[in-house]
């Protein structure tokens, strides 16, 4: 299993998620769930109103760090969905519940993530010798070729750099520890090794409604190219990735973030009125996805909406 960071405080969880320490779908919707379970552990409120506007104004400050995140999304509105059904109980009641439901949603994660790991890794047991090809970094991804290594499946990773914070390079890492055969290559040579590839594994960052997937910038282009090659695209993620609110017509927010993380801060000082633009996620359609590896199993992209009621219940009880 995935370890989590270690949060002592609603306010550690929140400047861990800015540093980019935390990493991942799946665990940013752990940790969201953290900061709203150690508020409600450690602070101190006079009445409903106060309660309220102060897991209100957790929300909203996570949101503003990571707007793309549907974990965070769904988390956020699990809670105060909570809190709004239950407001005319105590205050002490009204704390546990949440208590109890973030953990609620901490354990569904962890025990998603494992299942979802089976299935990716019996994937991958099925195709002999197989060549993956992957991109930027998943907790959902490695819980899967983590699963697949103590299945003994015989294969090997390509992984893309992600540029331009290279989240790659933390899956290389740990894929090593596994004793995987693994390859660095640049963004810009996918191309070239696609034709030698027997399927590419991504995760996800948000699921819509019908099954289009945010991811690191580049999954987009991977999957055209990939479907030029009829190369098969799977994305490692669960259900709890879905965003509901598109749906109602809501478009994913595909976060833009700092260009110093592109350019250096003297690189192009001497030319005016330069925009860079640091675009850090896209969205792959349905259409170029051959499955999503879930908890429940593999399923069709376009239908992945079906299962978010059942979990939603499931986790507030209802």
């Amino acid at each position: 299993m995935v370890e989590d960071i270690v949060f002592v405080n609603t306010q550690h969880v929140i400047e861990e998620i800015q540093n980019m320490n935390v990493k991942g779908g799946s665990p940013f919707g752990r940790a969201a769930a953290w900061a709203y379970k150690l508020a409600a552990e450690q602070e101190a409120f006079e009445n409903f109103e106060a309660l309220s506007a102060r897991f209100q104004m957790i929300a909203s400050k996570l949101v503003q760090l990571k707007p793309t995140m549907a974990t965070i999304h769904n988390v956020n509105d699990l809670v105060l969905k909570l809190i709004n059904i239950n407001r005319q109980k105590k205050l002490e009641s009204i704390l546990e519940l949440i208590i109890q439901l973030c953990q609620r949603i901490i354990d569904y994660s962890f025990t998603s993530v494992d299942k979802l790991a089976e299935f990716g890794a019996n994937l991958i047991s099925s195709k002999k010798n197989s060549n993956i090809l992957m991109h930027s970094y998943t907790s959902s991804l490695m819980a899967v070729f983590e699963q697949a290594a103590k299945n003994r499946a015989n294969f090997s990773v390509i992984c893309t750099e992600s540029r331009p914070l290279r989240e790659s390079a933390v899956a290389i890492r740990k894929l090593k520890e596994l004793d995987i055969p693994v390859t660095l290559i640049t963004d810009a040579s996918i191309c070239e090794f696609l034709p030698n590839v027997d399927v590419v594994l991504v995760g996800a960052d948000t699921i819509t409604w019908h099954g289009d997937v945010a991811n690191k910038i580049g999954t987009k282009l991977i999957a055209k190219l990939a479907d030029s090659y009829k190369v098969p695209v799977y994305v490692a993620s669960e259900v709890l990735k879905i965003d509901k609110r598109t749906l109602y017509g809501h478009v994913v927010e595909l976060e833009k973030r700092d260009k110093e993380e592109v350019i250096r801060n003297t690189e192009f000082e001497s030319i005016k009125n330069l925009d860079v633009v640091n675009q850090f996620f896209d969205l792959t359609p349905s259409s170029l996805i051959h499955g999503i590896i879930c908890e429940e199993g593999i399923v069709v992209s376009a239908q992945i909406g079906q299962y978010w009621e059942r979990i939603e219940k499931q986790l507030l009880k209802f």
